[in-house]
């Protein structure tokens, strides 16, 4: 039972933590930040229980706001966004991630910047992309949710707000 539990666990923490391997920051990603004036922040609806604990869309998105402004971005409102170049808009989403033998819940976050891109080989298609994607360590087993969750955001964000300035500060 113990070594089921081990293992368990050991599996949970590589699943939380493996997609954030990918997620290197090298300056052709920095690079797609350089020239960006403006961003749109767009919050996606967080699970129920991490609403009923006391954490808000609303609440987050302020907060995300705040800082970009302190660091320099104008933030945009959705009706300013279409006009943007490129119309980028950071992303922010909260995943929960559950087992079916595991009585506990985990949450993966995720924090990306997307921008409206041409296709080099067609420039006549445009699509969104993801141009920027933030570091989202694995969530503290054990830690409170909401603070825990804010704490993730927060470092993403910092991450965004650093590789934003080193492109484009002088």
């Amino acid at each position: 039972m113990r070594l089921r539990v081990c293992l368990v666990c050991l599996l949970l923490s590589l699943t939380l933590w493996w997609p954030t391997a990918g997620f290197a920051f090298t300056a052709d990603k920095r690079d797609t930040l350089r020239g960006l004036t403006e961003v749109s922040v767009l919050v996606e609806y967080l699970p129920d229980d991490v609403e009923r604990e006391g954490l808000s869309r609303e609440h987050l998105t302020r907060d995300i706001e705040v800082r970009l402004r302190r660091a320099g971005l104008r933030v945009l409102t959705i009706s300013e966004i279409a006009k943007s170049p490129g119309s980028p808009y950071l992303y922010v989403a909260v995943y929960p991630i559950t087992g079916p033998s595991v009585n506990f819940n985990a949450y993966a976050i995720g924090l990306t910047l997307k921008q409206l891109v041409q296709l080099s080989r067609n420039p006549a298609t445009e699509l969104f992309a993801t141009t920027w994607e933030g570091p989202t360590p694995p969530s503290s087993l054990g830690a409170p949710r909401v603070p825990d969750i804010r704490s993730r955001i927060s470092t993403a964000l910092e991450r965004f707000i650093i590789d934003y300035q080193a492109v484009n500060l002088k």
